[in-house]
């Protein structure tokens, strides 16, 4: 559990003046309680006092010598008139406790257990207060004396339940204004707390920002305390990371400006370069073994041998022109070139390799459908994806190529008969150095750049290029790049 600092400076707060209140209200109520009963007291003395004039009153308007005969004969006349006198209710016992009065077997008993009555049977007055259920008496019992000997005993009992109700009244107003007072310094601690935390909570939030990466996190705190001081230092702090944050992208940018020139040049060199050397060497290979006999062959191999001896000498040339360069751009040489002509050409010229497993290239083309393109670059395009499918076709097997004019655009679909592509594998077939792990024949290892470079020239020209593919059953490629008019 997290316990800010405004959590814990208000519950401590708290505390304290929960202790304090509680104190000052266990304070209050027996300060309260000991003069409610020095009230009492001292009221008890007064009616002490009042109880004896009373008593000798009573005698001398009634003509009668107090003894204990009179006091048994007259004992309710008597208990009614100075009860009367006094504010109270008087009875008059015998000397050894007895009520005079005829009372229940039950009320003798509890008089008999009074502590103020047995203590008045051995000639001392005292006084005792009850508090029961909500009802305060006070009980007050004396000796009538008679040359020291006890004639009888009067207690008298005065109900002080109203004063117990004031004082009652008197706690509960102050536990009231305790209450509001608490709620008050409760409120009023939270909002002081929160303005002396509001800085911390800022620097807090800034701090997370700051580690997730955001370093244009502004603190505006203008306190001059210790906090302001840290929020000076650590704005400080933000900007020496800024500085130097900015060297390492400057030096990481630069990093891979090197690594994207070196790439440039060994995707050039491994598979830009691949092609038309085997294809010269096909050539090369078919003429030795014929000779002169067909100089038909013998003529058309050698104007391949040619044509992919100059377009070989061409991609050594941009090849060293982008190495050599400050960016590692290709150099495309765009140009109006009917594709229809790029595509005959490059099934051609992989016919001779989809020979050797009996691998059939059927093309049917619709003419002059003309684009703005770099000849030699989309021919490497067609290159790479006719080369697929002849790693990946079954023996015995054809593979179609189609092109024509889609609306504003020229489609080209190459779709061959082959194992096909799991799903999961089409979505990284046109990624950098991706190989499929199922691939088992000895003549599709590569470097995984054929794809990878084919969507790059698509996209230069500004076209597109996807996959699809069916297990067992073979993989379509579909191209298309931006149409011109044939006119």
């Amino acid at each position: 559990m997290k316990w800010t600092i405004q959590f814990k400076m208000v519950v401590l707060f708290s505390v304290i003046v929960f202790i304090g209140f509680s104190a000052l209200l266990i304070i209050s109520n027996k300060v309260g309680e000991e003069n409610m009963y020095r009230e009492v007291q001292e009221d008890m003395v007064q009616s002490k006092k009042n109880l004896d004039i009373a008593l000798n009153q009573y005698f001398l308007i009634h003509n009668k010598r107090i003894s204990e005969d009179s006091l048994g004969t007259g004992n309710r006349d008597l208990a009614e008139q100075i009860g009367s006198a006094v504010g109270g209710k008087v009875i008059v016992y015998r000397s050894d406790g007895t009520p005079f009065s005829n009372v229940g077997a039950e009320a003798k008993l509890a008089a008999a257990q009074t502590s103020d009555l047995q203590a008045a049977m051995k000639s001392k007055i005292a006084f005792t207060t009850v508090v029961d259920k909500g009802r305060v008496t006070g009980n007050l019992s004396f000796p009538v004396l008679s040359e020291g000997s006890i004639l009888g005993i009067i207690q008298l009992e005065r109900d002080y339940t109203d004063l117990f109700k004031r004082h009652l009244r008197f706690q509960n107003t102050i536990k009231g204004f305790a209450a509001v007072i608490f709620v008050f310094v409760f409120i009023g601690s939270v909002f002081i707390s929160r303005q002396i935390t509001k800085p911390i909570r800022v620097l807090t939030k800034r701090s997370a920002e700051v580690a997730q990466g955001s370093l244009n996190a502004d603190i505006h705190i203008s306190t001059k305390d210790e906090i302001g001081e840290l929020a000076s230092s650590f704005t400080v702090m933000i900007a020496r990371v800024k500085e130097q944050i900015d060297v390492i992208e400057r030096e990481r940018d630069e990093v891979k400006h090197l690594q994207a020139r070196n790439k440039v040049f060994f995707d050039n060199v491994t598979h830009e370069l691949k092609t038309p050397l085997t294809t010269i060497l096909g050539y090369a290979q078919i003429l030795r073994d014929n000779g002169f006999t067909d100089q038909a062959f013998f003529d058309k191999g050698l104007k391949y041998i040619i044509n992919e001896s100059q377009r070989l000498n061409v991609m050594v040339a941009d090849i060293l022109e982008v190495t050599v360069s400050s960016t590692p751009i290709q150099t495309f040489r765009f140009e109006r070139v009917n594709v229809s002509n790029i595509i005959r050409e490059a099934c051609e010229d992989m016919s001779i390799k989809a020979g050797k497993y009996n691998i059939g290239i059927r093309y049917e083309l619709e003419e002059l459908l003309y684009v703005q393109g770099d000849w030699n670059k989309l021919k490497e395009v067609f290159l790479n994806v006719l080369d697929n499918s002849v790693k990946y076709g079954n023996v015995n097997s054809i593979i179609q190529v189609q092109s024509f004019r889609l609306g504003d655009s020229v489609a080209i679909l190459i779709r061959d008969e082959g194992e096909g592509i799991p799903e999961e594998a089409l979505k990284h077939v046109f990624e950098p150095f991706y190989r499929d792990n199922g691939m088992i024949r000895t003549e599709k290892g590569s470097a995984g750049l054929g794809l990878s470079i084919v969507k790059n020239t698509v996209e230069q020209h500004g076209g597109t290029v996807e996959m699809k593919s069916i297990l067992n059953k073979g993989t379509q490629v579909n191209i298309s790049l931006p149409g011109e008019s044939d006119v």
